[in-house]
């Protein structure tokens, strides 16, 4: 007798993020290292990546797990980057050039507030993840009524994604040269380059 098999599309046990509008706190900002960046029409180049995670309550209904999600930047507080224009889009106004001279303490993101609209997008390989599309300041009524998280623990995955990234960039740094960081098409890839997390 035959066993009994069900076929799925996929084995993972992964549970993305529901969509929609959630307010969420920064629970953590990740410092990842340098990764190796490989956009269409750019030269590889290291950059300096981070990630921001955020909770908002959401839990596996099977595991009672939260569900977090995050987001992952080049850190670059140039005029055209991503990470600029997303806390410019939280904070609700944008930064001074006094602010971007001194530096954006990124760790200080941690415990606040945010109203967050997440997505999903299907990958090659079938699998569903969820995106951090925008990202928005919580009125200030209701800043202090929004839950902080003091049981968060950083997931073993952010370690291993770090590793993987140092891995990367060694065998990068020994395989080729990257460019200056004054060379122009570097500086307009730092600026440019899209997000790659799969979240």
């Amino acid at each position: 007798m035959s066993d009994v098999i069900t076929a799925k599309g996929s084995d993972s046990k992964f549970t993305p993020h529901p969509e929609g509008q959630y307010i969420g706190v920064c629970v953590d900002v990740v410092n990842l290292g340098e990764k190796v960046q490989d956009f269409p029409g750019t030269t590889k180049y290291l950059a300096s990546t981070c990630a921001l995670v955020f909770r908002t309550g959401e839990t596996n209904a099977e595991t009672g797990e939260y569900i977090d999600i995050a987001r992952e930047f080049t850190v670059s507080m140039g005029e055209k980057a991503n990470l600029r224009k997303f806390l410019e889009q939280w904070r609700g106004r944008p930064y001074g050039k006094d602010d971007i001279e001194k530096g954006v303490p990124l760790h200080k993101l941690e415990g606040q507030p945010a109203l967050l609209t997440v997505s999903h997008k299907v990958s090659a390989k079938n699998r569903t993840y969820a995106n951090i599309t925008a990202c928005v300041g919580v009125p200030k009524q209701m800043a202090n009524t929004v839950t902080q998280y003091a049981d968060y623990e950083r997931a073993e995955y952010w370690t291993e994604k770090k590793k993987a990234y140092a891995e990367e960039a060694a065998r990068f740094r020994a395989d080729s040269t990257p460019p200056a960081e004054h060379d122009e098409e570097y500086a307009n890839a730092l600026a440019d380059g899209p997000d790659d997390f799969p979240f």
